[in-house]
């Protein structure tokens, strides 16, 4: 009984790899975006990474906003490397009434979009 229960254990993560593979795959096919935002939000604090993973080797323009009880800014242009996990930019506040995060993205094909995380994502 205990050889099913270990087999399954090594098994697993490889099963979660794939599903996560597979899920990463599809929204890239839907939307091949060059940069994406991770948070990480706690009791009183949000911090910000600005992460560059594109398909293609490319420069990128982008105007990052956090506000919480203070505001941030980061305005760049940088080129980034295909298939390199980049974080080209790393924010943090404290809030009390909420937190907005905004990046305006410009890609070198002239495809612009915006992020947004927090209460701004909302409305």
């Amino acid at each position: 009984m205990r050889r099913p229960i270990r087999l399954f254990s090594i098994l697993a993560p490889a099963f979660a790899l794939i599903g996560v593979t597979t899920a990463n795959a599809t929204e890239t096919k839907a939307a091949p975006r060059a940069l994406a935002l991770s948070v990480t939000e706690r009791a009183d604090n949000v911090e910000l990474e600005l992460i560059a993973h594109s398909q293609t080797d490319q420069r990128v323009e982008f105007a990052l906003e956090l506000t919480g009880s203070s505001t941030s800014r980061h305005n760049s242009t940088t080129t980034i490397t295909a298939g390199e996990r980049q974080v080209l930019s790393r924010l943090k506040t404290s809030y009390r009434d909420g937190w907005c995060a905004k990046v305006d993205v410009t890609e070198a094909n002239g495809e612009s979009y915006t992020l947004t995380a927090g209460d701004c994502a909302q409305g």
